[in-house]
């Protein structure tokens, strides 16, 4: 067979392999929905996400103001003045605000999927200044402090595991909901009565405790403090930090990750904000984008792994069958168009043996045994394709390499684009160096090399 008819039928081959090659992926794809899927539903059945707003300080205020209307009876129009009593209330953010989490991690399973659980253990300190009352005038006559509580947002209250805050030494009791319509979970804890009668215009108001916490993916925080300090301590050595405000010189090591956050009214709005929220709202739209994260990232997500490994199916197809041909070209052995095909099935064969076998073994043993596994069969049937022992070695040693370079850019994202140019690179060198003497006319021509 000429040796254009042989790449001619090598490219359909390639693109016909491309079928299964896709299947295999819609498998991954499918794998890892229903990953996602029994991950939320572990984070359904215990906490999802957390997300911390606040302490904030509520105060009801009962009001006395003058209405003046125009009234008309009997055709007559005349003026009424009317004492109506209204009650206001108000949300007022800290001036100074820290929290300290230790954060311990904790990994549920289900069958073959997984999710992962923390556990927040925060030490809370918060600094208030109770407000003035309103300045009388002729329409409001009266004013009064009725009720306050301090009011703490969360992501969802399952998590909530304890919550001990003191105000000056005296514990408040916590009561679930917040009833502020932007903040949906939470808890409050309301001042007593007596607590109110000592308290005046100006007095400081420190708040501090501990509160643990549980919750899935993430853990955030609004900085409505003037000025906001959050620590973070946890034993996950893979944070992802998220948000418009990244951490202070995070330490990440093998043990876990420590890093903090240093925030003023001067950049973030969300101190402004949280006070101009009407309390009816749904939503606060002066806090939404306000937030920082941390994330437990999942490093060796087989899914995500072997999605990504099979990014690189077509050109381990190219570059096998382009070793396959020019083996064949050189050394003037015939290789029926059947033989490159199973050759390309045991790759993709490869692939499906990566996923199984990772569900069961975690990314790099499942891996390690597929391309073994695929090394020996290809190798050995390469072998008696080739008629030569030596040949097959070769060609073992080939994959071998192929593997490990597959490996390496699956490990090292950040040098994935360099690692891959300078192999593709190498591997064309290496081609033009063994066919700089090859006659191609002739050799298309008579079918052997000249």
């Amino acid at each position: 067979m000429r040796y254009g008819w042989k790449v001619l039928l090598i490219g359909v081959l390639t693109l016909v392999l491309l079928i299964p090659l896709l299947m295999l992926r819609g498998l991954v794809q499918e794998r890892q929905q229903r990953a996602d899927a029994v991950r939320a539903e572990i984070a359904g059945s215990s906490s999802r996400e957390q997300r911390l707003v606040g302490p904030l300080l509520r105060v009801q205020l009962e009001e006395v103001v003058r209405v003046r209307r125009k009234i008309v009876t009997n055709g007559m129009e005349r003026e009424a003045v009317e004492d109506l009593r209204r009650v206001d209330v108000r949300v007022i953010a800290p001036e100074r605000l820290a929290m300290h989490n230790t954060l311990r991690t904790e990994t549920r399973h289900r069958g073959l999927f997984s999710a992962m659980l923390y556990h927040d253990a925060a030490e809370l300190t918060a600094d208030f200044v109770w407000p003035a009352p309103p300045v009388l005038d002729e329409q409001r006559l009266s004013s009064k402090i009725i009720a306050a509580d301090f009011v703490l947002g969360l992501g969802d209250n399952r998590g909530i595991g304890h919550i001990a805050l003191a105000l000056a030494g005296e514990e408040l009791g916590v009561e679930p909901g917040t009833g502020i319509a932007w903040l949906p979970e939470g808890v409050r804890l309301p001042l007593s009565a007596t607590q109110l009668a000592r308290l005046h215009a100006g007095d400081a108001l420190h708040l501090g405790g501990t509160l643990e916490l549980s919750g899935s993916e993430r853990l955030s925080w609004v900085p409505v403090g003037g000025e906001t300090q959050i620590t973070v301590r946890a034993d996950w050595p893979h944070p992802g930090f998220q948000g418009n405000y990244l951490p202070q010189a995070p330490e990440i090591n093998e043990h876990g990750f420590r890093a903090q956050w240093a925030l003023s009214r001067l950049s973030s709005q969300a101190h402004g904000a949280v006070q101009e929220c009407p309390l009816a709202g749904a939503r606060c739209p002066g806090m939404e984008n306000a937030a920082f994260a941390v994330a437990l990232v999942d490093p060796v997500d087989r899914y995500l792994k072997t999605d990504r490994a099979m990014k690189y199916a077509l050109l381990f197809l190219v570059l096998v069958f382009g070793a396959v041909f020019f083996i064949e070209v050189l050394k003037g052995v015939a290789v029926h168009p059947l033989q490159y095909g199973l050759s390309g099935l045991a790759l993709a064969i490869f692939f499906l043996l990566l996923l199984a076998l990772s569900e069961h073994l975690g990314f790099g043993p499942a891996y390690g045994l597929a391309a073994v596994a695929c090394i020996v069969l290809i190798a050995t049937y390469m072998g008696g394709v080739l008629g030569s022992r030596r040949r097959a070695l070769g060609f073992a040693g080939l994959l071998g390499l192929l593997f490990g370079l597959l490996f390496g850019l699956l490990q090292s994202e950040d040098y994935a684009l360099l690692i891959g140019a300078l192999a593709l690179f190498a591997a064309l060198t290496t081609v033009m160096l063994l066919t700089r003497r090859l006659d191609w006319y002739r050799l298309n021509a008579t079918g052997r090399p000249g």
